[in-house]
C-alpha cells in the first residue's frame, strides 16, 4: 500500500491485514475488496464532532484519510464445460449442428473462456493521511 502524508503532525493509526484496512485500533475497518469496482474508487475517512470515524460522512468536521482503491483487473481463463452465457451456448450449438460427421474432436470435453476478476492487489491501494492534531478519536 502506498502511503502519502499530506501535512505535518500526528496521523491516525492504521493497519492493513489482507484486504482489511483498520483505523484507530478497530474504530473503523474497511474491507477494501468489497469497495472495488470496474473503475477506481476513492473513499474519504472523516471524523465527526463526537470523535467517530466515518466513510464519506456528511456530518464530518475533520479530514482523517483518503483511500484510493484501484479498478478491478480481469483475466481470461479457459474453463471446461458448456458456456453458461446464452450467446456462447448458441454459438456452440450452431457449431455442433453444422458438423455433419461426429469425430473424436466433437465428443471431446468442451471448453470456453470466462472473464475472472483478479484478487485486489493491496500494493496498488493508496492511503493519504491528514494530520489529526485537533481531533480526538473515540
Amino acid at each position: 500500500m502506498n502511503v502519502i502524508e499530506l501535512n505535518e503532525g500526528r496521523k491516525v493509526e492504521y493497519e492493513l491485514r489482507g484486504t482489511k484496512l483498520d483505523f484507530a485500533d478497530g474504530t473503523l475497518t474497511m474491507n477494501l475488496a468489497k469497495y472495488q469496482r470496474d473503475y477506481p474508487v476513492t473513499k474519504t475517512i472523516t471524523g465527526d464532532a463526537e470523535g467517530n470515524l466515518l466513510i464519506d460522512g456528511s456530518d464530518s468536521r475533520f479530514y482523517v484519510a483518503e483511500v484510493e482503491i484501484p479498478a478491478i483487473e480481469y483475466e481470461d481463463v479457459e474453463v471446461e464445460g458448456e458456456a453458461e452465457n446464452a450467446t456462447m451456448t448458441e454459438a456452440v450449438e450452431g457449431e455442433t449442428e453444422a458438423a455433419e460427421d461426429t469425430t473424436a474432436e466433437d465428443t471431446a470435453n468442451k471448453t470456453h473462456i470466462e472473464r475472472k476478476a483478479k484478487p485486489l492487489n493491496t500494493d496498488d491501494v493508496t492511503l493519504r493521511l491528514w494530520s489529526i492534531e485537533d481531533f480526538d478519536i473515540l
